[in-house]
């Protein structure tokens, strides 16, 4: 149920990695998390995504959603299988099972 996340650019420089979705994550507001939230609910999906972020990769250090871009800021720089998680992550946050 639900339909995946589609990447439509992923973009890294540094620390920083951009995904760029077919979806509208945060509609005009933007959303930034520092750590995972202790208790994002069910309904606000933005806070659910960062807690599953943070969730999958200990060095991840913020999370920042503004419309249909997703920023993620890792220690450390971002390898292929690191970039690769968080997109896995991000595609899936609609799925509810297979």
């Amino acid at each position: 149920m639900g339909q995946p996340i589609r990447e439509l650019e992923r973009t890294s420089v540094g620390d920083v990695a951009i995904f760029t979705l077919d979806r509208n994550l945060t509609s005009m507001a933007t959303r930034s998390f520092d750590e995972a939230p202790t208790d994002p609910g069910t309904d606000d999906f933005t806070a659910v995504l960062a807690e599953r972020i943070f969730a999958a990769d200990s060095d991840v250090t913020r999370v920042y959603a503004a419309a249909n871009a997703l920023q993620v800021t890792r220690t450390g720089g971002w390898a292929d299988d690191a970039e690769a998680a968080v997109g896995a992550v991000v595609a899936s946050l609609y799925r509810f099972y297979d």
